[in-house]
């Protein structure tokens, strides 16, 4: 009862003070996950427990070794993210099982929290979209310095904050609707996706709507074979791991210059990034260049007269950044943590319908937008699936299928 009731107030705090964090722009949600994940630690006995070998997580933390390692020979020399990551991910794991596992009055305390956080963020980020961030502006007006920035660089800077603030809707808005859906508000629940289909099309981030549009997809799919869905999206995606940093160079290359001239600048330069790392990987395949090597491995270059950087941060597609910095020796060890863990999902005795819906969509939609823009070590994006992945273990059967 005291780990439940340690777990349950960190599981509403969690969800609670997230409506903050998510609107300042979601970067403080990792180390408020991080420290309540210690707060929830299980002392109970049976939690730890092992039945059988956990294949997803021998592998993952194989892979997080492999990580940190890589550090040794990597050409940045901040060490600060492998405590980011090879400490934050086990947190994060820890809180999503821990609240995930609570049930009773305990489960419908957070799943309130869940719903509070839903409603007033996507209330929040539809104002915004209506009245053009004014809020988000003001705020940065009057605390942040532009002085000498023109209201479109302003506009940019604004519209960031508001992109990064809807993430947490969309990842977590199918998880919230399908428990509204379970104790009968079906109309609530389509207000949540709706609000999130909002905010993913507004502010003029592309990878929003990406990952609203395929995670809704695969939704469906997952509605109609739910563990068949579940084991072919993981087993896809870890099949990209693999293939996509080989094939995606000869692609780009391959592609018409009429192709290539009536394509954005914005997609333009990331076709360039990509092409980029693609050769960086050529030229070391096996081990890669290190933890966080992707900063210092940057160049400029000239696209369309414009001065940009051929890798700015990093390569803004995971599988690529994967490869890049842990070579065929990472990507091969997450590949094999992917296909595990969709496995034991999608065999899961209490996986229930709606849980794999879930699931899907949590799945999807962050592999979307990591794939496609985000960094894959950005822990802020960790820790929002987190959250999310908490909500879907709420989504099981109550009795094995």
């Amino acid at each position: 009862m005291r780990d439940d009731t340690r777990a349950g107030i960190a599981g509403i705090a969690g969800f609670g003070l997230s409506l903050v964090f998510a609107i300042a722009g979601s970067l403080l949600i990792a180390p408020w996950v991080s420290l309540l994940a210690m707060a929830a630690l299980p002392v109970d006995k049976a939690f730890w427990q092992v039945r059988r070998i956990p294949w997803a997580l021998v592998f993952g933390g194989l892979f997080l070794v492999w990580v940190a390692l890589s550090y040794l020979w990597s050409p940045h020399d901040d060490p600060g993210q492998i405590w980011r990551t090879c400490l934050g991910i086990p947190l994060y794991i820890l809180f999503a099982t821990r609240i995930g596992a609570l049930d009773g009055v305990w489960q419908r305390r957070v799943e309130a929290a869940i719903l509070f956080l839903m409603v007033s963020l996507g209330l929040f980020l539809c104002y915004e979209a209506l009245f053009d961030g004014v809020n988000t502006r003001g705020f940065k007006l009057a605390e942040e310095d532009f002085t000498g920035l023109s209201p479109e660089d302003v506009a940019i800077f604004v519209n960031r904050n508001l992109g990064h603030a809807a993430v947490p809707l969309i990842l977590l808005s199918m998880p919230a609707a399908l428990i509204a859906w379970r104790e009968g508000g079906v109309l609530i629940g389509v207000i949540f996706v709706g609000m999130a289909g909002v905010a993913a099309f507004s502010y003029g981030i592309e990878v929003n709507a990406v990952a609203f549009i395929l995670a809704s997809g695969t939704t469906v799919l997952a509605a109609l074979w739910p563990r068949t869905v579940v084991a072919a999206a993981f087993g896809l995606v870890a099949g990209l791991l693999i293939v996509m940093p080989l094939a995606l160079p000869e692609i780009i290359s391959s592609l018409p210059e009429p192709v290539r001239d009536l394509l954005p600048l914005s997609w333009s330069w990331r076709l360039e990034i990509w092409s980029y790392a693609g050769e960086l990987i050529r030229e070391n395949p096996w081990f890669g260049y290190g933890l966080d090597a992707s900063r210092p491995l940057n160049r400029e270059m000239v696209l369309d007269g414009f001065q940009i950087e051929a890798l700015p941060m990093h390569p803004h597609n995971a599988t690529l950044h994967v490869w890049l910095e842990t070579g065929a020796v990472g990507a091969l060890l997450l590949a094999a943590a992917l296909i595990a863990m969709g496995g034991r999902i999608a065999a899961a005795p209490k996986l229930s319908r709606i849980q794999a819906m879930g699931v899907v969509w949590v799945f999807v939609a962050y592999v979307s937008l990591i794939v496609f823009s985000y960094g894959v070590w950005q822990e802020w994006h960790q820790g929002t699936v987190a959250l999310a992945a908490a909500s879907v273990f709420f989504l099981g059967a109550k009795r094995p299928a």
